[in-house]
């Protein structure tokens, strides 16, 4: 049955007239328009439905299962996060000897394993900022890796050797706080991940594994305009980068960080994230994928808690206040597709209400001495239904987050507000479809009070809702026919070829993001900021000497004004229109002085995938090449031809096509040495692929 229209949802709200709506926000899913971020669609519970909890040594806990059960995640999950490793074993510089129990490659699971400094730099009575202890971590980061290969069980797809080691550095020293010093033990922290990247990389029984870091609390990136990125995360880069094969990071809201009652939730954390992957797409020409290892809200202690006094530290609405925090960030992060490859929201497990954890935690005990959940449940239960393939959602409101997954004949559509005030939602579908029966859950995180969760099922379509600050909304339809995806939307993020420059009034500042794949659309400028509380957030923009119009809220969520510096991402929409295809230039100007532009990206739609193309010939030689060092390619203009140089023997199948992927050439290579002629080439664009045991390249060749 195929139910008429409203234009008010009546019924919901019976106070919506106490409610003062400060924006209108106008909502358009498009379910018959499969979108794509990068290369992902599909809603991954497997990356999201997490949690800060270990259960592998008591899978079969009742509870633990009845929580599986209930929130539909996998009954194979036992816990994102173990503070146990290999590392561990390490005692007083002692590196024990390793059993034989396993051989071939071992399988992983889907968890990380993390540990202290303290395993490495071990004697509280040595200056380690004056010890050379590159052996001592080499030889300890070969254990970790042999035991993983011959030992331990079970091993994880992730370790994440020390757990936000940088805060800890000056424990490795004694006296106090010396920033020479504390600079030094930063160093052999990151030197320890560059050999643990390297000895895990060097085991091929190990190939399922990856190395992950720094686990970076308290990112504030942007403290002494921008020199704590440059002495912590970008040394990281700098130095274990290469050997490591995702970069780690803590992000929260709350009490002692941000300054007080602080937010990374919104333009922060969005600015934190584009900062590292604006770097690493300028160090490795790739953007390494991040885990999120632990994300939230800190919650205070209980008055009068303190360790070991027998007081409770869990407060049921204390507890709660991290949900809100949690889904702002999971709706994020999940925006970010495989730039994110997992995120674990810090809902800690088991723990007795009168230890310090029990603030955070998934279970407390009740007053029958009895396991419950606590509403940090209620995280959960918005995603408990959700799944399918994202599909198109239009947004006019920066500070209500969206989006929109099809399954079947099913839809859901997610929101959530960020904005302190409630918004006011117009909710509308562009595609004619029929509709069954719309379900509609609602969860309020009040900071007074204990959550609201509500569920109502209607017979008539909600056009128009509110939606409190910290409120989530999942809107379910139920469609008559199984839902055809008949159209898609690729969406590309581009990065520009610099970044962190320093704002000069009146100055533009210009920025290049090359290859880009024009077609008719909208896109969206991401401006990354660092400046003193009061000066301007309003920058004049153009794209390819054309000026952006900037028409409301570009900051999403709050304007940070109880921090000392603003530090966030100016979303900017604009027409594609500027766009030319390959290179194009950014320019950003303010006017007044100070602080920094972090970081330029745009993000482009297009209705096919975006094709690797160099447009800009003057830009490069006759290659484009971001692969690794088993292959060098070079031109050889006299001869007119495509000379190839290969580091490991062996034989490959080497194959040349052109952008639409029809084969011009095929050759077996020994992968010593090849020439490939180009008499019979046009000028152009072509793809050169290699094919071997040891690894896969792709390689763009430009024919002049």
């Amino acid at each position: 049955m195929k139910f008429r229209f409203l234009s008010l949802f009546i019924g919901l709200y019976i106070t919506l007239l106490s409610i003062e709506v400060l924006a209108q926000t106008n909502i358009t899913v498009y379910p018959n328009t499969q979108r794509f971020i990068g290369d992902v669609s599909t809603f991954d519970r497997s990356k999201y439905l997490q949690a800060h909890i270990w259960f592998g040594n008591e899978p079969n806990d009742v509870d633990f299962k009845s929580f599986k059960s209930t929130y539909n995640i996998d009954e194979n999950y036992i816990g994102s996060r173990r503070f146990w490793s290999p590392l561990g074993l390490v005692k007083n510089g002692v590196i024990p000897n390793i059993r034989n129990n396993y051989s071939g490659v071992r399988s992983v699971n889907n968890h990380v394993d993390t540990g202290r400094s303290g395993s490495l730099m071990y004697d509280e009575n040595v200056d380690y900022s004056t010890v050379d202890i590159t052996d001592f971590s080499i030889e300890v980061a070969e254990f970790v890796a042999k035991n993983y290969r011959d030992e331990w069980n079970p091993v994880p797809k992730y370790i994440e050797p020390f757990n936000e080691p940088m805060i800890h550095a000056a424990d490795h020293y004694p006296g106090s706080y010396n920033s020479a010093k504390t600079d030094e033990i930063v160093t052999k922290i990151c030197q320890f991940h560059q050999h643990l990247g390297k000895a895990v990389r060097d085991i091929p029984e190990l190939e399922n594994m990856k190395v992950i870091g720094y686990a970076s609390a308290w990112p504030e990136f942007e403290n002494g305009d921008f020199s704590l990125w440059n002495s912590r995360y970008k040394k990281f880069i700098d130095i274990a980068g290469e050997d490591i094969d995702l970069f780690s990071i803590h992000l929260y809201d709350g009490v002692g960080l941000n300054n007080t009652g602080g937010r990374r939730s919104g333009s922060n954390s969005e600015a934190i994230l584009d900062l590292i992957e604006a770097y690493s797409f300028l160090k490795f020409g790739k953007v390494k994928p991040i885990a999120i290892t632990e994300y939230g809200r800190l919650v205070a202690d209980q008055e009068g808690w303190t360790w070991n006094n027998g007081q409770s530290n869990y407060h049921p609405i204390e507890n709660s206040q991290a949900v809100r925090s949690q889904i702002h960030m999971a709706m994020s992060f999940m925006e970010r597709g495989e730039q994110i490859e997992m995120a674990i929201p810090f809902s800690t497990q088991k723990i007795n209400p009168k230890e310090k954890y029990s603030k955070a935690a998934l279970w407390t005990l009740n007053d029958d001495q009895e396991w419950e959940l606590t509403s940090r449940k209620y995280f959960f239960e918005v995603w408990k239904d959700v799944k399918g393939e994202r599909v198109k959602i239009e947004n006019d409101n920066v500070d209500v987050q969206s989006m929109a997954f099809v399954d079947d004949n099913k839809m859901y559509v997610i929101l959530n507000n960020l904005n302190d005030e409630t918004q006011n939602i117009n909710l509308k579908l562009n595609d004619n479809i029929g509709i069954d029966k719309i379900d509609i859950k609602q969860l309020k995180v009040y900071v007074d009070q204990l959550p609201e969760l509500s569920n109502q099922t209607l017979n008539e379509i909600p056009e128009s809702l509110p939606i409190q600050y910290g409120e989530t909304i999942v809107v379910t339809y139920h469609f008559t026919d199984v839902v055809d995806l008949s159209n898609t939307l690729f969406e590309k993020k581009y990065y520009a070829s610099t970044y962190l420059k320093p704002i000069i009034s009146n100055t533009e500042q210009q920025f290049t993001i090359k290859n880009v794949t024009k077609e008719a659309g909208n896109g969206k400028l991401r401006i990354g900021v660092g400046r003193d509380i009061g000066k301007s957030l309003l920058p004049t923009i153009k794209v390819n000497g054309q000026q952006v119009i900037i028409d409301g809220d570009i900051i999403k969520g709050y304007d940070q004004a109880n921090r000392s510096r603003f530090f966030g991402i100016l979303e900017i929409p604009f027409d594609q229109v500027l766009l030319k295809s390959g290179s194009n230039q950014i320019s950003v100007m303010f006017n007044d002085q100070g602080g920094h532009i972090s970081s330029v990206a745009m993000i482009v739609n297009t209705s096919t995938k975006a094709a690797d193309i160099v447009e800009d010939e003057d830009d490069i030689t006759s290659i484009e090449y971001h692969g690794s060092e088993n292959i060098k390619v070079f031109p050889n203009p006299a001869q007119k031809e495509i000379n190839l140089v290969f580091n490991t023997p062996g034989v490959a199948q080497i194959r040349l096509l052109d952008l639409q992927g029809k084969l011009i050439m095929e050759y077996i290579s020994d992968l010593q040495h090849q020439v490939i002629p180009t008499d019979d080439l046009q000028k152009g664009l072509y793809i050169l692929k290699v094919n071997q045991a040891d690894f896969i390249e792709t390689h763009k060749i430009l024919v002049k």
